[in-house]
């Protein structure tokens, strides 16, 4: 039984999404999926029942098959988009909660070791400085101005 928040509702889908921003030497972990021309933060949907820190950790567990320790909440996005490739329309809710990896000295390579088999051949990970991820293609763009912010934000995006 699939329990993620996510369902269709007047040609729209909803979404509850959670995401990670995980610092390390001045550079952030984002993910590149070959089946997109952008960069995301790592994350997925929460799961009924389940806080937004607890689907953090896991979805990271489960997509880098690292363990993380959980900061601090970082934003929350009213985010409103429709996909370009598809014209499908999104309303969807994103937490954003900054993470620290529990080793720190991990090699990158051993997180594309460990993506599930569905991904593997999809999915990429890597480190990239703020001010080069500003100028890559990255989504939802809005996540950049909060990178910098040391407050909470609440952001109502409509792309």
């Amino acid at each position: 039984m699939n329990d993620d928040i996510n369902f269709l509702k007047n040609e729209t889908i909803f979404n509850y999404r959670v995401a990670a921003i995980i610092r390390y030497n001045n550079k952030i972990l984002v993910q590149k999926d070959t089946e997109a021309p952008y960069y995301s933060l790592i994350g997925g949907r929460c799961k009924i029942r389940e806080s937004s820190i607890e689907a953090i950790l896991r979805e990271f567990k489960e997509e880098t098959g690292l363990d993380a320790t959980f900061l601090k909440p970082l934003a929350i996005i009213e985010n409103f988009f429709t996909l370009a490739f598809n014209q499908k329309k999104f309303h969807e809710i994103l937490i954003i909660h900054e993470l620290k990896l529990k080793d720190e000295k991990i090699d990158i390579h051993k997180i594309l070791n460990s993506v599930e088999d569905t991904k593997k051949d999809r999915i990429t990970y890597h480190w990239i400085s703020i001010d080069n991820l500003k100028k890559a293609s990255f989504k939802p763009e809005i996540v950049l101005d909060i990178l910098d912010s040391q407050e909470f934000k609440h952001i109502i995006n409509k792309d």
